[in-house]
């Protein structure tokens, strides 16, 4: 196991991960397309969506356990107008169950999972992936726009070809927190807070209720309890160590490379970015808040009229 602040190869850490999306997904890929193109047809892609976030601020809600600490807060605040909520696909139920309704959901996934399920969903949008899983779309009652992702050359070109590239392009950073971050940033926001983005992990990998978790309460018996089942899984995937402070974390390639791009990416633009996440971004590149403290920036400011 390595240290995550120790010299990291960043073009190999990217170039691993992209090499094994391709050789795992590529075939998912295109029989994916193949059955979403008619859904793609008819909704289209995100030319709409980038008029509705301009000028506000935005929360990107992700699946780590910190977020059980941020969402009574982010409870309060949800019905701010000025105040859009994207949320990871993973993190609709645990958002559900504490009674936050976001506005907007992001997915990638290219495998069906049910994170939809139970969820009424007809009064949010789908940020959806042009890959993704068609089963995981069948589930969805809402509105849709559907994206590509910002990676060229083959394969990718004739994928992009086949679903239409006047969909739009979003950067992808191998997660789908960070495709929803870059989302952001390229529509002109006035912040953004991120909350359960965690991108290490300790004794849990996701908050309570997700989907994940639901499947491994189904697999638990008396041999196997829900807490081992737990460990297990974070326990193959301590990659590399992570110290912020006197705590120590376990990341994962994948969370590693989302986290070296995020903080790549945030260098170099000028919007107003917090994290409440834990332990999420280096407090070099963000602004580090609780998610109280980040909400009462916006009663400080008088919202204008915003017009629908």
């Amino acid at each position: 196991m390595m240290k995550a602040s120790a010299a990291v190869d960043r073009e190999s850490l990217y170039g691993n991960l992209n090499e094994g999306i391709l050789a795992e997904r590529l075939p998912a890929f295109r029989r994916n397309l193949e059955r979403n193109l008619p859904l793609i047809r008819r909704c289209g892609g995100l030319s709409g969506v980038v008029e509705e976030f301009r000028g506000r601020h935005v929360c990107i809600v992700g699946a780590g356990p910190s977020l059980e600490k941020s969402v009574g807060d982010l409870k309060k605040y949800q019905h701010r107008g000025e105040l859009a909520i994207i949320a990871v696909d993973m993190a609709l139920l645990p958002l559900s169950r504490f009674g936050v309704r976001p506005g907007y959901v992001i997915s990638c996934e290219t495998v069906p999972v049910d994170f939809f399920g139970g969820v009424d969903t007809r009064s949010m949008r789908l940020l959806a992936f042009s890959c993704m899983s068609p089963a995981n779309l069948g589930r969805w009652k809402g509105e849709i726009s559907f994206y590509n992702w910002m990676i060229q050359g083959p394969p990718y070109d004739e994928l992009w070809e086949r679903a239409g590239r006047d969909l739009g392009f979003v950067a992808t950073g191998n997660i789908v927190t960070t495709q929803a971050v870059a989302l952001a940033l390229g529509c002109g926001v006035r912040s953004i807070l991120m909350m359960g983005n965690d991108l290490a992990f300790f004794r849990r990998y996701y908050a309570r209720g997700t989907a994940v978790h639901a499947a491994e309460i189904r697999r638990a018996d008396r041999f196997r309890t829900v807490e081992r089942i737990e460990f297990d899984a974070i326990r193959a995937r301590r990659d590399y160590e992570l110290r912020r402070g006197e705590k120590l974390f376990y990341t994962s390639h994948q969370f590693l490379a989302a986290k070296t791009w995020l903080e790549e990416l945030l260098a170099s633009q000028g919007t107003p970015v917090y994290d409440c996440s834990d332990p999420g971004v280096s407090e070099r590149h963000v602004k580090k808040t609780g998610a109280r403290g980040y909400f009462s920036l916006l009663d400080r400011r008088r919202p204008g009229r915003r017009h629908t």
